[in-house]
């Protein structure tokens, strides 16, 4: 009897031979899935719909495959998968109006993004989210390379893919805004006789501040405060006298605030003059708030961090805010400026309505009374900086 349990016991606990094959089969195939997910993108091969518009997208601005790459084609943060995608541009215009197609491409997606990090002084990450996957893009600037002495087999050619384009009725509203008033008075002339539409921010307390600004507003343009604000490298980069500082308390910080505003006559908002630091602090953002609709002021964020909050505090404080959407002079040559100005009508026609932002320098001074009159037959009108404000 004993031996009979033990024979029972024995056939109970046996799996099945065809059970014990079926598990097998299911984990191989399991593992090759797994295996081909994680190693099907060698940065070279078979790239997703939205990897595959990036190209389209560069290829626009003048970027060939060769001049883009991979690195860690693929890992997972979380539930995320993240792709690293590298791209060389030719010159800064190129990338800028890159990140401008992108903006447009992840709307027309709902994807989430995250605005320019700078990495260094010739690259910036732009991330795009979805769902279940997030690209995480690094924009270069590249020097020219070198003419290669020979060819030892044939290149492919990678033709432009033209970007998006309005509907050919399509109109757009752009505001341009100075900075930098008041330091002199010898381009002030010059910049009065540009359309009234442009707004001109003034530094405060320099020696031609009050007088800028009452010179302009004379001429008919809208004065805005180019407010100081504490950068991220202070104190070697200096913001200039008045700045709000991060060390202030909240009474030194409205102080601070009163007492440029009441600096500059005929002000109707503000746009931050550096301020990297600064402007991405919600709570020292919101007391600066607090203090500009106490005035009626309007603000508009001129984004000097990838990290600013500015808009953020303004919304929940009442204030009417909106941001720069196009810097004009970053690089302050002619060609370059124009080549800006061309991203700034192609974006307001795009997107409604859109603010691009400049200096009062001579070089931008002249294109812009060069090329500002004939910008209507371009689809773009001329605003003021106050009616793109909400």
């Amino acid at each position: 009897m004993p031996a009979q349990s033990r024979k029972k016991r024995h056939r109970k606990s046996k799996t099945p031979q065809w059970q014990v094959t079926v598990l097998i089969v299911v984990a191989v195939v399991v593992l090759s899935a797994v295996i081909w997910f994680l190693m099907r993108d060698d940065g070279r091969g078979d790239a997703s719909p939205f990897d595959a518009r990036l190209f389209e997208l560069a290829a626009g601005r003048g970027v060939g495959r060769d001049d883009i790459s991979a690195d860690d084609p693929i890992r997972k943060v979380g539930d995320i998968f993240v792709r690293t995608w590298l791209f060389n541009f030719p010159n800064r215009a190129a990338r800028d109006g890159f990140l401008g197609d992108l903006e447009i491409e992840a709307a027309s997606r709902a994807a989430l993004v995250a605005y320019p990090k700078e990495l260094g002084a010739e690259t910036i990450l732009f991330r795009v989210g979805f769902d279940v996957e997030t690209f995480d893009l690094q924009l270069s600037v590249q020097k020219p390379r070198p003419p290669a002495v020979r060819q030892t087999k044939p290149t492919a050619v990678y033709g432009p893919t033209p970007k998006p384009q309005p509907a050919p009725d399509a109109r757009g509203r752009l505001a341009i805004l100075l900075d930098d008033g008041g330091q002199k008075l010898d381009l002030v002339p010059v910049a009065a006789a540009l359309p009234k539409e442009v707004g001109f921010a003034i530094l405060p307390f320099l020696p031609r501040s009050a007088e800028t600004a009452v010179a302009l507003h004379q001429a008919g343009h809208e004065i805005w405060l180019h407010l100081p604000m504490e950068p991220e490298k202070y104190p070697a980069d200096d913001p200039g006298p008045g700045a709000v500082l991060m060390a202030m308390t909240p009474d030194e910080l409205r102080t601070a605030v009163h007492s440029a505003l009441n600096n500059i006559p005929h002000v109707v908002g503000v746009n931050n003059h550096m301020g990297s630091k600064v402007t991405a602090d919600l709570r020292t953002m919101t007391w600066i708030m607090q203090e500009l609709k106490a005035r009626g002021m309007a603000f508009i964020d001129s984004r000097t961090t990838v990290h600013t909050v500015a808009e953020e505090a303004a919304q929940a404080q009442g204030v009417p805010t909106n941001r720069r959407h196009v810097f004009l002079d970053n690089e302050r040559s002619a060609a370059a400026i124009r080549t800006q100005l061309d991203e700034a009508v192609y974006r307001s026609r795009m997107e409604g309505g859109i603010i691009a932002i400049g200096h009062l320098d001579p070089v931008t001074v002249e294109v812009l009374s060069q090329e500002l009159p004939g910008l209507a037959k371009r689809g773009a009108d001329l605003v003021n900086p106050s009616d793109l404000v909400r």
